[in-house]
């Protein structure tokens, strides 16, 4: 008796989450929102309370823009496009894959950043035999990255540490070099080190902005045949809410009020 009760009450729970799973999915289906990795920790908790409100299943795929970009002109089937620079969704509008012209939802800044306890970040000490790796990411298709090499260009010092540079393919990895160390300097956004996970770990100083020309992110609605998900317009609404902004604001972005 005992043992089939236990089995009616596993039978019943897995009903319960089947059904819930299903309801979720009728509501609306899973929305894939490909964004570039500075953006990783602030869209997760956009997704968080997206979800919450909407009851509509998100997956978010994170990667440099540029590589986003290649993939959704090879048909990735994505439904929204957040980059971390304007030419790539631009472009996509005038190939056709996008109904609208991106809007711009967010400004990122650049900072350089250490794990190490015993350095105080400053653009002086990236010349310093002290620092012997400098991580960014990749400027041919990463914004930060870009940005990083500007930087270097505007105070002189792209030849005096040009030996020093470590790449990653996103500002993702070149975190990754920051955070175990392989590097003791690293460019990133401030988006990373204000997030909950990296806020007290290690330190960091803010690049002048005047160094590097402006982080516009770009949003653009990915069209499947000639429609829109209108899933996706709903997180589109929701990235420009009050809500929205109030998420970016935390992490360090700069938003048009």
């Amino acid at each position: 008796m005992k043992t089939t009760l236990v089995k009616w009450s596993l039978i019943l729970l897995a009903v319960f989450l089947w059904t819930g799973c299903r309801e979720k999915q009728e509501a609306g289906g899973t929305l894939r929102i490909a964004i570039a990795s500075n953006l990783q920790y602030a869209v997760d908790s956009l997704v968080a309370g997206f979800e919450k409100e909407h009851n509509i299943a998100c997956e978010v795929i994170p990667g440099s823009s540029g590589k986003l970009f290649a993939q959704i002109r090879e048909g990735a089937p994505y439904d929204l496009f957040l980059s971390a620079d304007l030419t790539y969704p631009e472009s996509l509008f005038k190939a056709g894959s996008t109904l609208e012209k991106p809007e711009v939802f967010a400004f990122g800044s650049l900072v350089l950043w250490t794990m190490r306890p015993d350095i105080r970040p400053s653009v002086e000490l990236l010349v310093s035999d002290e620092v012997r790796h400098i991580a960014l990411a990749n400027p041919r298709i990463a914004p930060y990255g870009r940005a990083a090499q500007e930087a270097l260009e505007f105070y002189g010092l792209e030849e005096q540490v040009r030996g020093k540079l470590v790449m990653g393919e996103s500002v993702a990895q070149a975190n990754q070099f920051v955070q175990s160390a392989a590097a003791e300097l690293g460019f990133t956004s401030l988006s990373t080190v204000m997030s909950p996970e990296l806020r007290d770990r290690g330190s960091w100083v803010e690049v002048d902005p005047q160094a590097y020309n402006p982080l516009p992110h770009g949003v653009v609605l990915i069209q499947t045949g000639q429609a829109v998900k209108p899933e996706a317009r709903k997180f589109y609404r929701y990235l420009f809410s009050k809500e929205g902004k109030a998420v970016l604001k935390n992490f360090g972005y700069s938003v048009n009020e």
